[in-house]
């Protein structure tokens, strides 16, 4: 029996090992095999905005949780574009009060900070938002947005935003005082953990000559600290 316990340890142990890694040689994230990370944004990419945490919620400090889901709209069409989805952001309060703030388009995991909900829309309507700065170079129709309210909203909340080139931005990232986001064209490789978008556009070709992808650094008054092309 003991000889039989070890053994079964030793395979667990040498199957941990090779997923890490796999993980360090770029599959799936960096890409199979090559290390290179050269698959990271393309169609076969294996980023994966939603990372299997979609439905988890963020809890502020005063223990009021949101919860952000979407949607399909009624007419989304063959092509991707802000009439494709909608989104809705439930702020739910420890009271058992609930708020909701509806946005076209696909909202990203959240971050609370500063009393502020932060948190980036790919395919947006930019008509749902306060617009307060363009920093990409883009067509609108080619752009995401990273935008803030101040919590705890309501219903008819506006909230203030800035477009970035890229019509799909992964969860935001603060750190050392400013706003990290990662966009891109390419919509399979964003949204491969998203089982909704890909049944609807997966078969969908973003490899169009013009797509980029992009290391965005907002400061906190929207104002761009630094735009990196990452391909």
């Amino acid at each position: 029996m003991m000889k039989k316990i070890v053994l079964f340890l030793a395979i667990v142990m040498v199957a941990v090992i090779s997923v890490q890694a796999e993980a360090v040689m770029g599959n799936p994230m960096m890409g199979p095999g090559t290390g290179s990370g050269a698959a990271m944004m393309t169609n076969t990419g294996g980023f994966g905005m939603m990372n299997g945490m979609a439905g988890a919620p963020i809890v502020a400090e005063d223990g009021t949780a949101y919860v952000v889901t979407h949607n399909p709209s009624t007419t989304p069409g063959t092509v991707p574009s802000s009439a494709s989805f909608e989104s809705k952001i439930s702020q739910i309060r420890p009271t058992g009060e609930i708020d909701t703030l509806i946005l076209k388009g696909i909202v990203s995991r959240p971050v609370v900070y500063g009393g502020m909900f932060i948190a980036t829309a790919s395919l947006p309507d930019m008509s749902n938002f306060n617009m307060i700065g363009n920093l990409g170079s883009a067509p609108v129709a080619q752009q995401s947005t990273l935008y803030a309210v101040p919590v705890p909203f309501t219903s008819s909340s506006v909230p203030v935003a800035v477009s970035l080139d890229g019509d799909f931005a992964s969860v935001p990232v603060i750190s050392n005082n400013k706003i990290y986001v990662v966009t891109t064209d390419f919509g399979n490789a964003m949204m491969s953990g998203n089982t909704m978008f890909n049944g609807m556009y997966g078969s969908y070709n973003f490899n169009t000559a013009t797509a980029h992808s992009y290391l965005y650094i907002v400061n906190f008054d929207g104002t761009l600290a630094s735009k990196i092309t990452i391909q």
